[in-house]
Parts: C-alpha cells; sequence; structure tokens
C-alpha cells in the first residue's frame, strides 16, 4: 500500500511536511495546499510552498484550484519551470467561499463545464495531471455521471473523498459508492476519506485489495 499525505489548507505547508518527513515514517507522496494562481503569478507563501529546496528528498504534488482550462494550464507552465512532474486539480474541498465560486466540490455541480475544462486541458496538458473529488455536491448518486467524465481522460491517479459537498466532512462515508467507482473506473484510484487508524488502514486493504494507495489527512495530523 502506498501512503499520501492529504493536502489540508494552512496545515500541510511545507514547514509541516518538512518537519512529518524528517521525524516520522515518510509518506510515498505529498501534496500541497490548493494553488490559486493569478496573472500576477504565484503569492509568497505559495512560491515558498512549491520551492523544491522546501520539501527536499520528497515526493511533491502541487494541487491547483482553478475552473477555468487557461488559468490551470498557465499554473501548470509556472511549476514545469520547478521540475514537477505531476500536478492535481482540486476538485473536493467543500468550504463555502470556495464552492461559492464554482471551484473545488463547487465545480461538480456543472458536469458540462467541466466536461469542457477537461477537454482543454488534455488537449493541451504537458504533465500528468491527477484528480481529487468528491462524490457530488447533493447526492452520492451524481458520481454516475461524474465518473462517467472521468473516465473519458487520461487521469493520472483518481482520489476519491466518498462523501458529498454539503456533508463537508461529517456524516458516514459512502464506502459503498468507492467499490462502486473501484469496479467501474478506467483510471487508477486512490482512496481518502475516515482513515485515521492503523487498524483502518488495515481494513480498507482487505475489503479493497486492488486499491494501492490511499490518502490520509486528518488521523496523521492528529496522530502522526
Amino acid at each position: 500500500m502506498k501512503y499520501y499525505l492529504a493536502p489540508l489548507e494552512g496545515i500541510t505547508t511545507y514547514i509541516y511536511r518538512r518537519a512529518y518527513h524528517q521525524h516520522f515514517a515518510p509518506m510515498d507522496k505529498y501534496f500541497t495546499p490548493f494553488l490559486v494562481h493569478t496573472k500576477k503569478g504565484f503569492s509568497t507563501k505559495e512560491k515558498n510552498d512549491v520551492m523544491p529546496e522546501h520539501s527536499p528528498g520528497m515526493n511533491l504534488v502541487p494541487q491547483i484550484m482553478s475552473n477555468q482550462a487557461e488559468s490551470f494550464l498557465h499554473t501548470v507552465e509556472k511549476l514545469k519551470v520547478y521540475g514537477y512532474e505531476e500536478v492535481n486539480l482540486n476538485l473536493g474541498c467543500p468550504s463555502g467561499t470556495v464552492t461559492a465560486k464554482g471551484k473545488g466540490a463547487g465545480f461538480l455541480a456543472k458536469p458540462e463545464e467541466l466536461e469542457r475544462f477537461f477537454d482543454e486541458v488534455f488537449a493541451a496538458v504537458k504533465l500528468p495531471v491527477s484528480v481529487k473529488t468528491r462524490l457530488g455536491v447533493k447526492e452520492p448518486e451524481e458520481f454516475e455521471r461524474l465518473l462517467d467524465i472521468y473516465n473519458r481522460y487520461p487521469i493520472a491517479c483518481l482520489t476519491i473523498h466518498p462523501r458529498v459537498q454539503k456533508q463537508f466532512y461529517k456524516g458516514t462515508v459512502h464506502r459503498d459508492w468507492f467499490a462502486w467507482a473501484a469496479e467501474r473506473s478506467r483510471n487508477p484510484l486512490c482512496y481518502n476519506g475516515d482513515l485515521v487508524t492503523v487498524e483502518d488502514c488495515t481494513v480498507f486493504a482487505v475489503d479493497f485489495p486492488a486499491i494501492d494507495a490511499v490518502m490520509i489527512g486528518r488521523g496523521a495530523i492528529a496522530d502522526p
């Protein structure tokens, strides 16, 4: 099993990641909190977070928050300068300030626009693109349409947090919907959601032997 550290805004910055990597069992992959690139370029905070010298020895993937293909591709070009070999698209953030702008999990409410976004991105992008997603905005059944879209594109890895946006981080994860996706996804999957203890990860590995990657956030922060 491969273990990834989830991106948690304001927490898993390069300072935290570096301390974690040096003092605990290193993760197989780390993700930056989402970057929101503008025409002015990265903010000082974002630049510090993506500078390779601030994350020595780590397999680090920058996560991008965007619902505009042109902006996403522009950000990818900026990240290529730093030597990154993968970027991640945030379609999972449930925050109201994010979803109100149609970004993060809010982008899932507009599947036609999401499909056009992917058309433009995958026609031009020069790096592998992975995606972190939720099941939808209101109901898990929305994921039927979303997975159909994801299956049309060469997504490097699809990380699924099996909750909908309106749940935020409360309530039971829809593990049944992850199982449904595991049988139908044409892209590699990674699981994220309520893996807090070693026992949780062991049970998951038994239940889903074909899934070789999990992403851990709150559990790793609470007890590294």
